[in-house]
């Protein structure tokens, strides 16, 4: 079952994974969802709600700050599918123009996630060239925005 995050599941989830909690977006606009079973937090995902700067002024965006499923016997069961679809819900109900996120270049199965997902791919150079990760993109249909 995936539900929005109270502060008693942050606080659940921060005291079971210490190093998660730089990465849980806690603004008023943001949103953490969590994937349950059997009473336990299997995944998450928190995205923060931003401007974005121009030549969008007035537009925003969700941005994925984090998106894990933390079992490893849930991996490849579609769980993280199932966070990805219920953030880019959430965004439309926020009237945010586009869902993004940031994947390390070699996180192979992130990137299947965002490519099995919709997501456009941009990757991203350093200072000397080398490709060190992607934009992901989920551009919103206008109409959700209004």
């Amino acid at each position: 079952m995936i539900k929005i995050a109270t502060i008693e599941d942050i606080e659940k989830l921060i005291n079971r994974y210490p190093g998660i909690a730089n990465f849980i977006c806690k603004g008023d606009e943001d949103f953490t969802l969590m994937y349950i079973d059997n009473g336990e937090i299997i995944a998450v995902l928190s995205a923060f709600v931003r401007e974005i700067p121009a030549p969008l002024n007035g537009k925003t965006e969700c941005f994925i700050n984090v998106i894990d499923v933390l079992d490893t016997k849930y991996h490849g069961k579609g769980i993280g599918s199932m966070l990805v679809q219920e953030s880019i819900n959430t965004a439309k109900s926020k009237s945010a123009m586009q869902v993004r996120a940031y994947c390390e270049i070699n996180n192979i199965s992130s990137h299947a996630l965002w490519l099995k997902n919709d997501f456009g791919i941009s990757p991203v150079k350093d200072a000397g060239g080398s490709i060190v990760g992607s934009f992901v993109t989920y551009r919103l249909k206008e109409e959700a925005n209004v």
